[in-house]
């Protein structure tokens, strides 16, 4: 009998003892592969917070890539003249002197008494040809008591030429007429404001008058 006692208790000894490690063994990776990834629900959690931030990074990238507008910006000065540099693209724009032959006496600019110079005076005796300096429509055919006959040229772009101190009557062009580069316009005079027989050229950009020189190749 005491026998049979030691037996059932040492039976129970070893169902007791195995019952716990049984309860915290490792599940059968075979039947979790066709079933369930371990952790798998916490996976999923950290995966949708993974796809959104890429979704928004994907969206802030594109906005950053997408191409801005090309602003164009076009030379306008606010006074009536301008001694800053003029666009590139206007730089050349002229290859044909207003007075062939004629001499640069004057630029353009402050003069040492404080007057202003708004264009260049090419020195040539009177009767000389004054001539287009590059093509394009004439818009005005004057005479006042500063520039004395003068003839002025639309080139497009906003650039337009003046040429001063005409003999008076002298235009051989009219309001409206093309010219080409180089092609008579009139004739070397002294009217005006002027102290010997020039032409007094000037470039506009814009609405201002602008250093001649640089539209010179």
């Amino acid at each position: 009998m005491k026998r049979l006692f030691t037996i059932v208790a040492a039976a129970a000894l070893v169902v007791g003892v195995s019952l716990p490690a049984a309860a915290i063994s490792k599940p059968d990776s075979s039947a979790a592969s066709t079933q369930a990834t371990p952790g798998l629900a916490a996976d999923n959690e950290q995966g949708l917070d993974v796809v959104v931030a890429a979704e928004g990074l994907a969206e802030r990238d594109l906005y950053a890539a997408e191409p801005k507008p090309v602003v164009e910006v076009s030379a306008s000065y606010a006074s009536g003249s301008y001694s800053g540099p003029i666009p590139d693209a206007f730089l050349g724009m002229f290859n044909v002197w207003p007075v062939p032959g004629g001499s640069l006496a004057d630029g353009y600019g402050y003069r040492d008494g404080g007057e202003f110079h708004g264009g260049i005076d090419v020195l040539a005796p009177g009767g000389s040809p004054i001539v287009a300096v590059g093509a394009g429509t004439v818009v005005q055919i004057n005479y006042d008591g500063g520039w004395g006959q003068y003839v002025k040229i639309d080139h497009g772009q906003g650039v337009q030429t003046l040429y001063a101190h005409m003999i008076a009557g002298s235009p051989t062009v009219s309001p409206g007429q093309f010219v080409e580069a180089g092609q008579l316009i009139g004739y070397v005079g002294a009217t005006g404001y002027a102290t010997t027989t020039h032409c007094h050229l000037e470039v506009w950009v814009g609405g201002s008058r602008v250093d001649p020189i640089q539209f010179f190749a």
